[in-house]
């Protein structure tokens, strides 16, 4: 802007950007949004070191819609606990599942846990 360009072309566009930032926020989400948005639970396999593997996410995916529970998702993960290397000890594999938040008490029912309570060492991992 050199020092003869007369400011006044931009005011008009300063009140733009003015009215602009002083917009209203949005709307919270409905009570409805916020029923249907996910939370991640978990439970344990039960697969022990020297043994099998455990019960498959699938299985407990189908276990959780036998109860009404919608789940949008299935994985596997770890506890992130460590264990001692010795056969009859448990590994720390979890099935993982993203599930609707409404749904949660019924997912509770049959011992499934938000992901949160389970502290800061979960990880997901590849499912084998």
């Amino acid at each position: 802007m050199s020092p003869n360009t007369p400011i006044f072309g931009f005011v008009p566009a300063l009140a733009l950007a003015l009215a602009a930032c002083a917009a209203p926020p949005a709307d919270p989400p409905a009570a409805a949004d916020a029923a249907d948005a996910g939370v991640k639970v978990f439970k344990a396999r039960g697969a022990v070191q020297c043994a099998g593997r455990g019960v498959a996410p699938d299985a407990m995916r189908a276990e959780l819609e036998r109860a009404g529970v919608r789940v949008s998702s299935a994985g596997c993960g770890s506890d992130g606990r460590m264990r001692p290397a010795m056969c009859g000890a448990t590994t720390g594999e979890i099935n993982l599942f993203d599930i609707a938040a409404a749904d949660l008490t019924a997912a509770r029912a049959l011992g499934f846990a938000p992901l949160t309570e389970l502290g800061g060492g979960a990880e997901t991992v590849p499912c084998r």
